[in-house]
C-alpha cells in the first residue's frame, strides 16, 4: 500500500542517514555495514521501543490509595484498566511418592532397584545364619542349705456365718453396681454421685462395729428398710391375693360368666342381678364415710377412692387411697390430708394429676407419680380459695393448643376455673345466685324477692361443647351456663323440690342430662324444656348419685340414703330398677360403673367400696346412632303411656 511503502522509505532513509558507508568496493562486492553502526541502530531500537512504552503507560491511569485524601469524583468516574499476569509457581512442600502406577515410564526401572534391594537383604540374612552354631557348656549349681527357727504360732479365729441366697444375690449386685460406679465419671453438672446404700453394706457396717457378731434385731431393721425388699414384699403380696381373689379376677374381666341359680334365673331377659365380687377396705378406711371416687384414665383398674365426713359435728382429717385390681386387700398408695375429702377428678390429659377438693374449700392437685402425700399445687386465700366446701371438681379440655383446666364447685356459691401455669390461679365463671322457684303471681306488688347466693352443689360440662355447664344448687333448682358469661343463665331448670346431688350429661345424647336429689326423686332432662322429661322414684330416701352407663344409653345406676343399690333401663321400664340391691345397714354414698368390665362399684359410709359383677343387663354395642335412637324411644315409649 502506499502508507507501507512511504514507511518503508522513511526507514530507509533513516537507515541511511544513520550511519550506513555508502562507499562501495570496486568490482562485485556486496555493501557492508560497520560495526559502528550496528550498534547505533540498536541503541535507535531501544529508544523508540521505550517511548512506545511510556506512551502506553500514560494513556493507563495509575490508581493509588491514599489514606489521608479522599478520592475525587472524577477519579471515581474514570475506568481503570487492569492486567492481570501469570506468576512464577512456588513449592513450599514436595514429598515425592513412594508408589508408582503400572502406566508409569520409570515401573522397569523401580521395580529392578526394588529386586537389588530384595536380594541384598537376603544375602545379608544367609550369611549371619552361616556364622550360628549350637555349642554346649557345663556350669556349676550352687549348693543348697536348709536353715529351721522356732516361733510362736499365729493365733487364729474360726467365725461362721449364715448366707442366704438373696444375701448372696444382693452382694453380687452390690459389687457390679461399685464396678460400674467406679468406671463411670460425674456427671455434667459436677455434682457429687452418691452410691446407694444396700442392706448388704449396712449389715457389713453393723458387723465392723460389732466386732463380727450381728444383732438380729439390727439386721431385721436394716432388711425392712430396704426399698428392693419392699418391691420385693410387694410382688409376693400380689402373688398370694391373685391366688385368692384368681376366679373373681377372671369373672371382673369376663373371661368367666356367672353361675345363676335355676330359682333366681332371669325372666324373659329383662331382670338382671349384681353378684359381689370382693371389697375394697382395709384397717385405713375401716369407719370411714366413702364421699367420692375416680377412675384413672389410663389405667382403667386404678381406683381413687377419697374419705371424708359430710357432718360438720363429725368432721376429721381426710384420707385419699388408691384401689388397684392387682391387690384388692390394701391400696397402692396413701394420701393424708387435714380436713375431710369432698371431691376428686383424675385429668384427661394429664393422666398423673389428681385434683381433690377438701371440705375447707381448698382445691389441691397431686402428682401420684410421687409417693409423698405432698400436693403439687393447691390454693390459698391470697390466691382466691373457697370460703365453704368444695363439692365438685371438673377436668376440662381446652382444645389442643391449650392446657386442661380446673373448674370447682363450692357452697359458698362460685364456680371457679384454676389455671395452673403459674401456680394455682383463679378466675369466677360465675357466682350463683337464687331464682324464684314459684310462679308469678297476678299482684306482685307487696312481694319482693331477695337475690342473695346461691350454694353449689354439682356441676357437669357438656361433652360435646365444653363451653356449656351445668350446676346443681342446694335450692334444687339446675342452671345451664356458659363460661362467656359470668352474670347470667342460659336456662334454668325448676323442678326438684331439694338439693340437687349430682346432674350429669348423657355421654350419648348431648340434649340430655339425668339429676338426683334430696326430694326422693330421679328426674331425665332435654335441655330445650325448662320441666322435666321423665321423673322416676325408687325408695322414700335421698338419692345421693347417678351414673351413666359408657355402654348403653338407656341404663344408669343410682344410690338412695335408705340402703339400695339401683340399675335402671328406660327401654325396660322407667317405674322399677331392673336391678335393686340392698345393702343395709350400711347407706351408700357414690357409685361409678367400670370403663373396661360390666362392674359397678359403690362406696358406703363404713368405708367399704363393694365391687359388684352386673349381669342380665343389656350389653349391646351399639352405634352412637342406635343408642341416640334407642333413648329416644324409650321416652317416646313413656310418653305414650302416659
Amino acid at each position: 500500500s502506499p502508507q507501507s511503502r512511504e514507511s518503508s522509505s522513511n526507514m530507509m532513509d533513516s537507515q541511511s542517514s544513520a550511519g550506513f558507508k555508502s562507499g562501495w568496493s570496486s568490482g562485485t562486492e556486496t555493501p557492508q555495514k560497520d560495526d559502528s553502526d550496528m550498534s547505533d541502530r540498536d541503541e535507535e531500537e531501544e529508544e523508540e521501543r521505550r517511548k512506545k512504552e511510556e506512551e502506553k503507560k500514560k494513556k493507563m491511569v495509575a490508581v493509588t490509595l491514599v489514606q489521608d485524601e479522599p478520592p475525587k469524583p472524577a477519579d471515581i468516574k474514570k475506568e481503570v484498566q487492569v492486567i492481570l499476569s501469570e506468576t512464577s509457581t512456588r513449592f513450599f512442600l514436595d514429598i515425592p511418592s513412594t508408589c508408582a502406577a503400572d502406566d508409569d515410564p520409570d515401573v522397569e526401572r523401580i521395580k529392578a532397584a526394588n529386586k537389588v534391594y530384595t536380594d541384598a537383604v537376603e544375602l545379608r540374612i544367609k550369611e549371619g545364619a552361616d556364622k550360628l552354631a549350637d555349642r554346649n557348656i557345663q556350669t556349676l549349681n550352687s549348693a543348697n542349705k536348709n536353715k529351721e527357727a522356732q516361733a510362736t504360732p499365729a493365733p487364729s479365729h474360726d467365725i461362721g456365718v449364715d448366707v442366704t441366697n438373696y444375701e448372696i444375690h444382693d452382694a453380687i449386685l452390690a459389687l457390679r453396681e461399685g464396678e460400674d460406679a467406679a468406671g463411670g465419671a460425674d456427671d455434667i453438672l459436677g455434682a457429687n454421685t452418691k452410691k446407694k446404700t444396700t442392706t448388704t453394706d449396712q449389715l457389713n457396717d453393723m458387723a465392723q462395729l460389732s466386732g463380727g457378731r450381728l444383732d438380729a434385731a439390727k439386721v431385721g431393721e436394716a432388711t425392712l428398710v430396704s426399698a428392693k425388699f419392699r418391691h420385693a414384699l410387694k410382688s409376693m403380696e400380689r402373688i398370694v391375693v391373685q391366688n385368692i381373689y384368681h376366679e373373681q379376677q377372671m369373672m371382673y374381666r369376663n373371661m368367666v360368666g356367672v353361675q345363676v341359680p335355676a330359682e333366681q334365673s332371669l325372666v324373659n331377659g329383662q331382670r338382671g342381678r349384681m353378684d359381689v365380687l370382693w371389697t375394697y377396705e382395709c384397717d385405713l378406711s375401716r369407719g370411714r364415710n366413702v364421699s367420692c371416687m375416680a377412675w384413672n384414665n389410663l389405667n382403667p383398674d386404678l381406683l381413687a377412692v377419697g374419705y371424708g365426713e359430710f357432718d360438720f359435728s363429725k368432721q376429721g382429717d381426710g384420707l385419699v387411697l388408691f384401689w388397684s385390681l392387682k391387690n384388692p386387700e390394701y391400696p397402692e398408695r396413701v394420701y393424708r390430708t387435714e380436713c375431710s375429702v369432698t371431691s376428686l377428678a383424675f385429668a384427661q390429659k394429664s393422666y398423673n394429676l389428681l385434683a381433690v377438693g377438701l371440705y375447707d374449700g381448698t382445691v389441691a392437685v397431686y402428682d401420684v407419680r410421687k409417693e409423698e402425700d405432698k400436693p403439687v399445687l393447691e390454693s390459698s386465700y391470697n390466691g382466691g380459695k373457697h370460703s365453704d366446701s368444695v363439692w365438685e371438681v371438673r377436668w376440662v379440655d381446652k382444645g389442643a393448643e391449650r392446657a386442661e383446666a380446673l373448674v370447682s364447685v363450692s357452697s359458698d356459691g362460685r364456680v371457679t376455673q384454676w389455671s395452673m401455669s403459674k401456680g394455682l390461679e383463679c378466675t369466677d365463671l360465675i357466682k350463683l345466685k337464687r331464682v324464684s322457684t314459684h310462679k308469678k303471681a297476678v299482684n306482685t306488688k307487696n312481694e319482693a324477692f331477695i337475690s342473695r347466693m346461691a350454694s353449689g352443689m354439682c356441676a357437669d360440662f357438656n361433652p360435646k361443647d365444653a363451653s356449656i355447664y351445668l350446676c346443681g344448687t342446694e335450692e334444687g333448682s339446675i342452671h345451664r351456663c356458659s363460661v362467656s358469661y359470668n352474670e347470667q343463665y342460659l336456662d334454668s331448670y325448676l323442678g326438684h323440690s331439694g338439693p340437687v346431688y349430682k346432674v350429669v350429661w348423657s355421654p350419648f345424647q348431648p340434649t340430655s342430662f339425668l339429676s338426683c336429689s334430696a326430694d326422693w326423686s330421679i328426674r331425665l332432662w332435654w335441655q330445650e324444656s325448662e320441666t322435666a322429661a321423665l321423673t322416676m322414684q325408687s325408695s322414700a330416701d335421698y338419692v345421693s348419685d347417678i351414673q351413666w352407663s359408657p355402654n348403653v344409653s338407656t341404663i344408669f345406676a343410682s344410690v338412695t340414703g335408705d340402703g339400695h343399690v339401683c340399675i335402671w333401663d328406660m327401654s325396660i321400664s322407667t317405674l322399677d330398677p331392673i336391678v335393686n340391691e340392698k345393702i343395709l345397714p350400711r347407706k351408700p354414698t357414690c357409685i361409678r360403673f367400670s370403663p373396661n368390665s360390666d362392674v359397678v362399684v359403690a362406696g358406703d359410709d363404713s368405708g367399704r367400696v363393694t365391687v359388684y359383677r352386673v349381669s342380665g343387663i343389656d350389653n349391646t354395642k351399639y352405634t352412637h346412632e342406635e343408642q341416640v335412637a334407642r333413648l329416644d324411644r324409650a321416652l317416646a315409649a313413656k310418653d305414650a303411656d302416659a
